[in-house]
């Protein structure tokens, strides 16, 4: 599986555990209804689930993290050989290719001579 897809995967995976999330703090309002004991353990019920699942979220987190800086390791060790054959090709180019001098051309001289209307 490729790098893309396994971060594509991890963060359709946290979005996921954000919305399941959302959804458990919807349902938290203590019921005036029901004796305190029962909102006591409805709110300790709540706080393990949401626990859980932010646990599940960081450790998610932690995975994307980890993929991201495999994928851009490997993405840079690739940039890193292309430049350096690029740069030996281009030394091997320049070793090949004797350098020019410039000789100056001497300068015209203009005429002194002025003149008549």
């Amino acid at each position: 599986m490729s790098s893309e897809n396994k971060l594509a995967q991890i963060k359709q995976k946290i979005e996921h555990l954000h919305q399941e999330l959302a959804i458990i703090n919807q349902s938290t309002q203590p019921m005036p209804e029901l004796i305190n004991a029962t909102n006591i353990l409805r709110t300790n019920e709540y706080l393990t689930h949401v626990n859980e699942k932010k646990t599940e979220i960081v450790s998610s987190y932690e995975e994307y993290v980890k993929e991201l800086e495999a994928f851009l390791s490997s993405v840079l060790e690739h940039k890193l050989a292309f430049l350096k054959k690029t740069r030996a090709r281009l030394q091997k180019k320049a070793k090949k290719k004797p350098k020019r001098k410039r000789t100056k051309k001497p300068k015209k001289k203009k005429s002194s001579k002025k003149r008549r209307r």
